[in-house]
């Protein structure tokens, strides 16, 4: 199973803000992603910015995300880092073995990723996600 991280997610209130700090202060550019699901329970504001390597997902910060969704974790309060992955099954798998909860997002967000979402020992939160699903 192939890991590599893929990119951070910041929250704000306030997108436009937040992504004009980081593309004047880190001259980073916009990344060619389609559009973000909003039929799912989400209608917030999202900008996609990179440095050439990794992405900077930029959402409006929604708190009662997980409660919509019916989820324990939720993405879009605190943030989140990501890593892709060539095997999601064996990713949960893992995850099960070491009987570490996750949630299952599937492919609520962004159209062929299929999202995982789960805290490390101190609460932050990790997503695991692979493309083409």
């Amino acid at each position: 199973m192939k890991l590599q991280f893929h990119h951070m997610n910041l929250c704000s209130e306030n997108v436009p803000r937040l992504s004009e700090f980081y593309r004047s202060i880190l001259d980073l550019g916009s990344v060619a992603h389609t559009r973000v699901n909003t039929a799912d329970g989400y209608g917030g504001n999202v900008d996609f910015v990179t440095d050439g390597a990794i992405e900077f997902h930029l959402a409006r910060r929604d708190v009662d995300l997980g409660f919509r969704m019916k989820h324990f974790i939720n993405p879009l309060d605190r943030g989140h880092f990501c890593f892709r992955t060539d095997d999601i099954e064996g990713f949960k798998r893992r995850l099960e073995e070491k009987k570490i909860p996750y949630s299952d997002y599937g492919t609520w967000a962004m159209k062929g990723w299929y999202q995982i979402f789960f805290h490390d020992p101190d609460g932050n939160i990790v997503e695991v996600h692979q493309t083409g699903k």
